[in-house]
């Protein structure tokens, strides 16, 4: 990282914030949540050996298992530094292709079918992408220390042939609320918000995607996956712990540092010190 990149990316964060968040920040005495978010990251992640490995999405399956969670590993394939080193036989029919350094549509490959899987289109992208500097624009620095690599991994769907991202945010190993996003794969996702009694929460996230028209069944096991969140956030002042839920068995899908990196529009905006009360930033020991 040069110099340059960190003073442009704290000139982005203030002029963004003042755009989607309607406020400055006060990155020298943070208190609201995206303060805090945003210091974190300046301040803390793009140093933090931890976070580093927990937010590469290979890395972090060793710190899974360290925490006796392997059970809760999505089926590993294998794991790449160049798509031309992929061995599509041993692949099977169905299976999704990621990059562990970076996040959204332009970082995975749902792949329904490998016959059809145009695998030319999917090496130049992954070759364009993966050593792209993800997330310095916005200051998620912790992103560009981590080595590429391409991940395959279980095609997880249900018996409707869907899935659900359950995501925790969790405050010093404490879950507040969590959100239920569906509809990833097909490209028409809905989320809602609910809090651990799964009553529905009052969150609302800048450019958020839609509410569904009807509210998502509480998943039978909410309490295991609860635990689990709360047990992979332990020592760090706030973590969102993303899982899935299929066919009642929980799989953990990655750790994120920066939820949205950092310019959540919460309503009413009293939410957003409130979720700023509950970091304590002297209080890192993961």
């Amino acid at each position: 990282m040069q110099k340059l990149d960190f003073i442009l990316a704290i000139f982005i964060i203030k002029a963004y914030s003042r755009w989607c968040l309607g406020y400055s920040l006060n990155l020298k005495n943070p208190q609201s949540y995206c303060e805090k978010i945003q210091w974190l990251k300046l301040n803390d992640h793009l140093n933090d050996d931890k976070v580093i490995a927990r937010a590469d999405k290979y890395a972090v399956r060793k710190f899974i298992e360290e925490k006796g969670l392997t059970e809760h590993l999505v089926t590993l394939y294998g794991c790449y530094e160049r798509p031309e080193d992929i061995d599509w036989e041993k692949l099977p029919h169905q299976f999704v292709l990621k990059l562990n350094n970076g996040s959204g549509p332009d970082y995975r490959w749902f792949v329904k079918n490998k016959a059809t899987f145009n695998v030319s289109r999917f090496e130049a992208e992954a070759r364009k992408t993966m050593f792209k500097k993800y997330g310095y624009i916005l200051g998620e620095f912790h992103y560009g220390k981590i080595p590429p690599k391409i991940i395959a991994e279980e095609y997880l769907i249900d018996q409707h042939h869907t899935f659900k991202d359950y995501k925790f945010y969790c405050f010093h190993g404490k879950v507040e609320f969590l959100s239920v996003e569906e509809g990833k794969t097909e490209g028409h996702n809905v989320i809602e918000y609910y809090d651990t009694k799964w009553e529905k929460y009052p969150v609302n996230f800048f450019n958020d995607y839609p509410r569904p028209e009807s509210s998502f069944n509480r998943p039978d096991n909410l309490k295991h996956m609860v635990l689990i969140a709360e047990t992979l956030s332990q020592g760090y002042p706030h973590i969102r712990v993303d899982l899935y839920n299929v066919n009642g068995h929980i799989f953990i899908g990655e750790l994120t540092y920066t939820p949205e990196s950092g310019f959540v529009e919460w309503k009413p905006r009293s939410l957003d010190f409130k979720y700023g009360r509950l970091m304590d930033l002297r209080n890192i020991d993961h």
